[in-house]
């Protein structure tokens, strides 16, 4: 069981769009060539502007609402679907991206990226994931998830990928990029409310106003610096 529903994201995408962080430069640096590139839960295209600039861009999500926001940033081809059931032939595409979504997947969607990629492909997995680990208020954050959300774990996307997907490609040890944000309090509140788990809590309202005194308390000018890693994993068809 998840601890959100990936559909939630359509009611949220004002707060998504304005509050997710995006990716490193570096990120997009180390994906190398894409050539002929689909990219599975682009959402509000957070990643796909950069995406379409390497290659030839195809974009998919399950949520109409999500996609539609992403193509007021970039134009080209759109899909709604889901991972498991892609509308395309066999052996069409270089490369296969998702950024922040495999964990929403379920295992008929590693065939489905198997078949749709020409022999030496690539499936390219990236998430970001805070690194304020340790750290007392993000630690109580943590804390009330935990309480208010029993499906809800710290570590629910800790996976280990290369042993879930190394029936279906080669794997290689993931590439960690190191970076960090600095967002207001108000912003912070947003994002806060752009996740999914977070939509689950009883008092969602209640649960973002003691994080944000939390944070009054480290960040005193109101200005909140968010260590992240991104985890970016590959993958290749053989």
């Amino acid at each position: 069981m998840r601890p959100g529903d990936p559909l939630a994201f359509e009611d949220l995408v004002e707060d998504y769009d304005a509050a997710r962080p995006s990716y490193p430069t570096a990120l997009y640096d180390a994906l190398g060539p894409l050539g002929e590139c689909l990219e599975l839960g682009a959402g509000t295209g957070i990643a796909s502007v950069e995406l379409a600039r390497r290659g030839s861009l195809i974009v998919s999500d399950l949520g109409p609402r999500m996609l539609a926001r992403g193509l007021d940033k970039h134009s080209g081809p759109a899909v709604v679907c889901r991972a498991e059931a892609l509308p395309f032939a066999d052996d069409v595409f270089d490369t296969v991206c998702g950024a922040q979504m495999w964990h929403w997947t379920s295992e008929p969607a590693a065939q489905e990226v198997v078949r749709v990629l020409r022999r030496g492909g690539r499936l390219l997995l990236w998430w970001n994931e805070s690194e304020a680990d340790g750290q007392p208020w993000w630690d109580a954050q943590q804390d009330r998830l935990e309480a208010g959300n029993p499906l809800y774990t710290r570590g629910y996307r800790e996976v280990d990928y290369n042993a879930q997907l190394g029936e279906w490609f080669t794997t290689a040890p993931p590439t960690l990029i190191r970076w960090s944000r600095t967002l207001d309090l108000e912003l912070y509140a947003r994002w806060l409310r752009s996740k999914s788990y977070v939509q689950k809590l009883a008092d969602i309202d209640g649960f973002v106003a003691a994080c944000l005194d939390d944070l009054r308390e480290v960040f005193p000018d109101g200005l909140v610096d968010e260590p992240f890693v991104t985890r970016l994993w590959r993958f290749e068809k053989t």
